[in-house]
């Protein structure tokens, strides 16, 4: 029995194989009989059983030779487009095939030469996401945003994951073949830590921002009872940097704004927010934890909550300072 609720595609078995292979002879015994119902069931049930399994050097083969056979099929039909497009699908699967003229009858061959002319097709997904305008990235290539059309010629599984400032990320992983047409659709859940910089914003302006409940949660989880956030933004016109400390309050209260200022970026900005740090929380009645001339990055008793403005958060409880790079702007928590 196949489980695919974990992303796991399996490898085709000696079993799996002589059953695929089964289905395709009878399917073969059925259109010598002119049974084309029954032959197009037994197709179909062969290329779910392949679909079911890791596309490997081993079912290639048969899903050619099922393509191929439904395409005589829609011949049969008189859907001579439908039958160029199976052929070509054909075509993608075996690039060295061609249908020998003793085997087949010149109906067959001339709808395949027709083919030739076709480009070679390959997967296209239409991928979706709630909310829409999410980043795209196909095994960590980005393709774009959503709602857009993917293609893929891969006949490896691929991952596809979906990024929204403000969410967490939503993936799935999957397989196609060439040819096939599918629309993914990925929802996003919220991810209440990546707005901590919206809602401080919201307080500061005297909105209400609501920081002050999530606040609270991050500090009971990170043990600590005293929490002062450092919010970094990009300055006016893209120089330099802007920040803004906040002191957390008893819940819900929101944290309180204990002043701000702006800063050089590069390294010097490192030693200048870490003074004017140290010194506003001193002024707050916050101990001065290490002598001055220490850098504040590297002092023992920080403990960061690193996340962009309107960002995908990471949460992180260490010895040390962490960084994002790209984003324009974040959040740092201190505890002493």
């Amino acid at each position: 029995e196949k489980d695919l609720s974990t992303g796991e595609i399996p490898v085709p078995d000696d079993a799996a194989l002589r059953r695929i292979a089964g289905m395709v002879s009878q399917a073969s015994e059925r259109m010598e009989k002119v049974e084309s119902a029954s032959a197009s069931l037994l197709l179909e049930e062969a290329e779910q059983e392949c679909r079911s399994y890791r596309f490997t050097e081993a079912t290639r083969p048969f899903l050619a030779e099922i393509f191929l056979r439904r395409g005589i099929l829609r011949l049969w039909e008189g859907k001579a487009s439908d039958a160029e497009a199976l052929f070509s699908r054909v075509r993608a699967l075996r690039p060295g095939f061609t249908p020998d003229p003793a085997l087949f009858p010149p109906q067959v061959l001339s709808v395949w030469e027709a083919s030739r002319h076709r480009p070679l097709p390959v997967a296209e997904l239409l991928v979706e996401s709630l909310p829409s305008g999410a980043e795209i990235f196909v095994d960590e290539e980005r393709r774009g945003v959503t709602p857009a059309r993917v293609r893929t010629k891969s006949f490896a599984p691929v991952r596809i994951r979906v990024s929204h400032p403000g969410y967490r990320d939503a993936e799935t992983s999957g397989q196609w073949l060439p040819g096939d047409t599918e629309i993914v659709r990925l929802s996003l859940p919220g991810d209440r830590v990546a707005r901590l910089g919206e809602l401080l914003a919201g307080g500061a302006q005297g909105t209400g921002g609501g920081a002050g409940p999530l606040v609270g949660e991050l500090s009971a989880a990170a043990g600590t009872s005293r929490v002062a956030i450092l919010m970094l933004e990009k300055g006016t016109g893209g120089e330099g940097l802007r920040a803004r400390l906040f002191a957390g309050r008893a819940a819900p209260l929101d944290p309180a704004l204990l002043g701000e200022t702006s800063f050089p970026e590069g390294r010097r900005a490192a030693e200048i927010s870490g003074k004017w740090v140290a010194d506003t929380l001193a002024a707050d009645g916050w101990p001065r934890a290490e002598p001055p001339e220490r850098s504040w990055y590297g002092s023992p008793w920080f403990w960061g909550i690193l996340l962009s403005v309107g960002v995908a958060a990471a949460v992180g409880a260490s010895g040390g300072a962490g960084g994002g790079g790209g984003s324009s702007g974040g959040t740092v928590a201190v505890d002493f």
